[in-house]
């Protein structure tokens, strides 16, 4: 046991050795975590969390308790930060880039809706956000293209009420005329009873007809639905961060360079014929890729921890709920890495191979495993074909822990997993390395 933690030293004296794989490994996962959070805001750089999408609206003649409830209704949501605004003030904030997008209603807006009168909503646009600003205007027109047709089913299906006749638009002037207070009014006016009951008449119909045709159109061809996929702390008042799910994603991709890195000295040592000299001298063969394999953890230990503490300090990532998740999660997550790559080294000949051979196997893995794109978000193929590489169940347990907040009971899936792993990996590895050096395999 002695030597492999002789063997262990050594190489982690090596790897430390690489300065410049070290800042690589170190710098470039906090880069582009700043690039990729500071995008939508977050971290001590900017706005904590999510940004909201900052939004102008434009209604000036709607009741004002059904102001309230819709700028209500779109701040509760956490994705918008609307303001009420006039036409003036909205074009010159877009025009600024005060605000991503503003949302215009026309003039009698709540009228036109009762009586089924054209309503036509404009969005306006800020070009220089193209992100924000379109996924405003992709909400908007699912909706509108969503009312459009149960529009067009309801005028098939019901033409002669489907637009009011003279005498109904009448009344129902009448009746709306004015703010939420003075439909109140007229609606209890005794004087307007003609009046009110035309209107009252024809919105029954309009609203038997709407239930009826809601029943008949359950199940929308399209529909869509915005979901807070990072619940986990939230009674602690804890937002979702972006940086929660990019530095562990980007740290483990990087983690699997410093691994294939750290395999790639057992052909460097073949062929400066270290290795064989190693084999030659006393003892077991086993602690030499033993050795490796505990080094390599240390080190992939050691990277991932130091990022985790950097990207708490600067970008304000959740380090977990308790103090023995996260490093759990870093230590099986090292083992498994570790072991992978190892045994890759075992099945090729060169460095050459392995060099091929690695690349390979950690684009395609970051691909599927999610590192690219958070697990939650994977299409089913690619979740399906991603639970074969080690990544995949890394970066799960990642974002449970990190982005969700969960404790280690409620992550043990993922942790099994890698733990079954990273114990079948290092047993593959030993006796593979034993059976080449009994057949003289490493000369």
């Amino acid at each position: 046991m002695s030597r492999l933690w002789v063997f262990a030293a050594r190489d982690l004296r090596r790897m430390a050795a690489d300065r410049r794989a070290l800042v690589v490994n170190l710098a470039l996962p906090l880069v582009l975590t700043a690039v990729m959070g500071l995008s939508f805001g977050g971290g001590v750089f900017g706005q904590r969390g999510i940004s909201a999408i900052p939004v102008a609206l434009v209604a000036g003649d709607l009741p004002e308790p059904l102001r309230e409830r819709l700028l209500a209704g779109l701040e509760e949501s956490g994705f918008f930060a609307p303001v009420w605004a006039d036409s003036a003030r909205a074009d010159a904030m877009v025009r600024a880039g005060d605000v991503a997008a503003a949302l215009v209603l026309p003039p009698r807006a709540l009228e036109r809706l009762f009586s089924a009168d054209s309503l036509v909503i404009e969005v306006w646009k800020d070009p220089a956000s193209q992100v924000k600003a379109g996924i405003v205007q992709e909400i908007v027109q699912r909706g509108v293209l969503r009312v459009q047709a149960g529009e067009a089913a309801f005028r098939a299906l019901w033409p002669e009420d489907a637009t009011p006749a003279a005498a109904d638009s009448l009344a129902l002037a009448r009746v709306f005329d004015g703010d939420l207070a003075d439909i109140w009014r007229n609606l209890r006016d005794p004087v307007a009873a003609d009046a009110r009951g035309r209107a009252v008449d024809f919105l029954a119909r309009q609203i038997d007809h709407q239930i009826a045709l809601g029943r008949a159109l359950a199940e929308p061809g399209v529909g869509l639905v915005v979901a807070d996929k990072a619940p986990g702390a939230r009674e602690e008042g804890r937002e979702a961060s972006l940086f929660d799910y990019f530095l562990p994603s980007f740290a483990v991709f990087f983690l699997m360079f410093a691994a294939a890195a750290g395999a790639r000295d057992l052909h460097r040592e073949r062929a400066r014929r270290t290795l064989q000299r190693q084999l030659l001298g006393p003892g077991s063969a086993w602690p030499i890729v033993a050795g490796k394999w505990v080094a390599s953890v240390i080190h992939g230990i050691v990277m991932l921890s130091v990022l985790l503490l950097a990207g708490a300090l600067l970008f304000r990532v959740n380090l977990g709920p308790d103090p023995w998740t996260l490093p759990i999660v870093v230590g099986l997550t090292c083992t498994a890495a570790a072991g992978v790559f190892l045994l890759m080294a075992m099945l090729v000949r060169s460095e050459k191979a392995l060099d091929n051979l690695s690349t390979a196997v950690i684009l395609v893995s970051a691909m599927l495993g999610g590192n690219f794109l958070p697990v939650d978000n994977l299409p089913e193929w690619a979740r399906a074909g991603g639970q074969f590489f080690f990544n995949y169940w890394a970066n799960l347990a990642f974002t449970r822990v990190i982005a969700d907040d969960l404790g280690v009971t409620q992550v043990m899936t993922p942790l099994l997993v890698l733990a079954a792993a990273g114990v079948a990996l290092l047993v593959a590895i030993v006796l593979l390395f034993n059976a080449r050096a009994r057949k003289g395999g490493w000369q």
